[in-house]
């Protein structure tokens, strides 16, 4: 099990695009009723749902060794299209990491909404699960809690390269990772048990107290994501 603290800061740098960033992902999607939906879009964006209901994806991420930075991260995300040009994607609403170098660049590289958090991330957990993490803020409030079971898995041979059509504002403008690529070997998980408060920021997408419809590992990824550009 690996327990963070929050980084002092120790300077203003941070790694230029683009980042090489390998590790374990953890994520979830759930499928909410827009009515349930409380957060604020920017003004760029507006809700995207399909039968009444958006895509919100929350992620426990393990940033390790052989990343241009190593991190703890959970990040919670909505599906969304852009006014006039109706693209199609989805938008980080929240994000936290243990790391000022990856906050710092996040912000400023790709318009990510990271703040600072503390993270206990376990790959072994007792009792033989596949893993368990926690999130708090750095007042100490829960944010999340997840424990994932196993369910089935993949060849750790097969390798699956996927984009990601992730859109955010920055400077002004929706911009999105040019050709992000994202390889891993997936793992189906099953029984993946989320606990996040009524109080914690993601509870605005509308998944306090309700269950994923699916969850999933990304094993061993490797993932180059180069600058963001504008889109719109």
């Amino acid at each position: 099990m690996s327990t963070s603290s929050v980084e002092p800061s120790v300077s203003n740098d941070y790694p230029p695009a683009p980042w090489t960033l390998r590790g374990q992902m953890y994520l979830s999607v759930w499928m909410v009723p827009a009515e349930r939906v409380r957060f604020e879009l920017d003004p760029a964006f507006e809700l995207f749902t399909l039968a009444g209901r958006a895509c919100v994806i929350t992620c426990f991420v393990d940033y390790q060794q052989g990343s241009v930075l190593t991190y703890g991260e959970l990040f919670g995300g909505i599906s969304v299209k852009t006014r006039g040009s109706g693209r199609l994607g989805m938008t980080v609403t929240h994000m936290w990491v243990d790391s000022e170098r990856s906050l710092r660049g996040g912000r400023a590289l790709w318009g990510m909404p990271k703040v600072m958090a503390r993270f206990e991330l376990d790959h072994q957990p007792p009792g033989g699960g596949a893993f368990a993490g926690s999130s708090w803020d750095t007042q100490g409030k829960l944010l999340a809690r997840v424990r994932f079971e196993p369910l089935a898995a993949l060849p750790p041979s097969v390798r699956i390269p996927i984009g990601l059509p992730n859109l955010q504002m920055l400077n002004g403008r929706v911009h999105a990772p040019k050709d992000s690529d994202l390889r891993f070997s997936p793992r189906l998980l099953q029984g993946a048990d989320w606990f996040i408060p009524t109080d914690s920021p993601l509870a605005s997408l509308g998944v306090a107290e309700a269950r994923p419809w699916v969850s999933a590992q990304v094993r061993d990824f490797e993932w180059t994501l180069p600058a963001a550009m504008p889109v719109d």
